[in-house]
Formats: structure tokens, C-alpha cells, sequence
């Protein structure tokens, strides 16, 4: 049995969304304007009468996730694997500060290869976490249910080009979707995958958004 409907639900924005630093899986709080953020997008997912929620363990989806669970009376179950990807060395620091120290590197990183040097975790084994997270919790709610998945935008990026049955090394055809935004999976017989791609980015439009700081497919949350 698995759920028929994915919301993969990216968090709300922290100060290291705001500032431009990347965080990976340092574990940062939601801001002020992360947690008005969230409350809007739980009143609109609230809708969707979710079976079932499950959250990264860092403290920024697990925040978002309880905003919904507040709506919906929803437990919140936190899941290691839906953490964001590791950056090691660069965690807390600008991009600048980045491009600045590790200028090979960095420019191997723009162009989207892993660079396990400095302690980044590569996209196919952040992809295959994220992916196992979320099959074992979609096993666990009846097969016409809404499974939401709070996480964050660049593991969601590489575990939903897997879960489409891409690779997510080779194929870097998404960007990272905004703070607090979601993208919607449907089960989907006829798919080579089992997965179908219904919606990405969705959710109400925010004035206050971090600047998208970095190229799309290598923003990170």
C-alpha cells in the first residue's frame, strides 16, 4: 500500500536564506518572516486533508511541518532521512566566501558535479535517503491518502528527480523551489517510476522571499 498524492513542502525562510549562506545540514532556526511564511502555506495544505505528516529532524522543517499540524490535529513524525544535503567545509558560509577559498571547487559545484573533497554529500546518496524516507512513510497511510513531506529545497530537488526515475547526478532539469512552497506527486500505475509530476512551486506567493542567490539547480536550503 502506498499513498496516492506526495507534497514534497519545502520550509520556511531562515536567516541563512535570507543572507545568502549555505546551510546544508546546520541546524538553523525559521525566522520571523519563515514562520509567517509557513502559516500561510499550512492554511492552504490544510485543504488537502493530509493522512498522514512527516518532517526532517532540523529544526526549519520540523517548524514548517508543525504548522500544519496544528491545522489538522496531525501528529508530526521526524525522519533523519529527509535532511538536507551535507556541505561540510562550506556550511555557514557566503558564496562569496566560498568562490573566494575553494575556486576550483566551487566552479566544478556551478557547474553541478559533487565535490566530496570539502564534505559534500553527493546528490545520489542524499537522493537516496530522501527517496527511502519517503516510501516507508508512504506505506503507512491508506492508498487514497496525502502524505505532506516537510524538507528542504535541495534534497527535495534531488529525491524528486529520483522518485520521477531520473538520475539525479545526470539530470539537474529542476530548480529549488521557494521558501515555504511545495510540489505535488501522484501515483501513477502507467509510470515507469510509479510517479507522475502534477505540480512544482506551488503555493501563495510571497512578497518577502529570500533573492535567489545562486544559480537554480545549486540553491540550497
Amino acid at each position: 500500500m502506498t499513498a496516492a498524492r506526495l507534497v514534497l513542502w519545502r520550509h520556511g525562510q531562515t536567516a541563512h536564506n535570507s543572507s545568502g549562506r549555505i546551510q546544508g545540514s546546520s541546524d538553523t532556526p525559521l525566522d520571523e518572516t519563515g514562520l509567517a511564511q509557513a502559516e500561510r502555506a499550512a492554511a492552504l495544505l490544510a485543504d488537502m486533508e493530509p493522512a498522514a505528516i512527516v518532517a526532517s529532524d532540523l529544526l526549519r522543517a520540523k517548524a514548517t511541518a508543525d504548522a500544519l499540524g496544528r491545522r489538522t490535529g496531525l501528529a508530526v513524525k521526524v525522519d533523519a532521512g529527509l535532511r538536507e544535503r551535507g556541505f561540510g567545509e562550506w556550511e555557514g558560509l557566503s558564496i562569496e566566501e566560498v568562490m573566494s577559498g575553494w575556486p576550483v571547487e566551487a566552479a566544478a559545484w556551478r557547474r553541478g558535479q559533487d565535490v566530496p573533497e570539502v564534505g559534500m554529500e553527493t546528490r545520489s546518496a542524499a537522493a537516496g535517503r530522501f527517496v527511502s524516507a519517503v516510501v516507508m512513510a508512504a506505506q503507512t497511510i491508506p492508498p487514497d491518502g496525502t502524505l505532506v513531506v516537510a524538507s528542504h529545497g535541495g534534497v527535495i530537488v534531488c529525491g524528486l528527480t529520483a522518485l520521477l526515475g531520473l538520475d539525479p547526478v545526470e539530470w539537474l532539469g529542476l530548480r529549488v523551489m521557494g521558501n515555504a512552497r511545495w510540489a505535488v506527486v501522484e501515483s501513477a500505475q502507467h509510470a515507469s517510476s510509479g510517479w507522475r509530476l502534477a505540480g512544482y512551486n506551488l503555493g501563495p506567493p510571497h512578497t518577502d522571499d529570500a533573492l535567489d542567490w545562486f544559480p537554480p539547480h545549486r540553491h540550497l536550503s
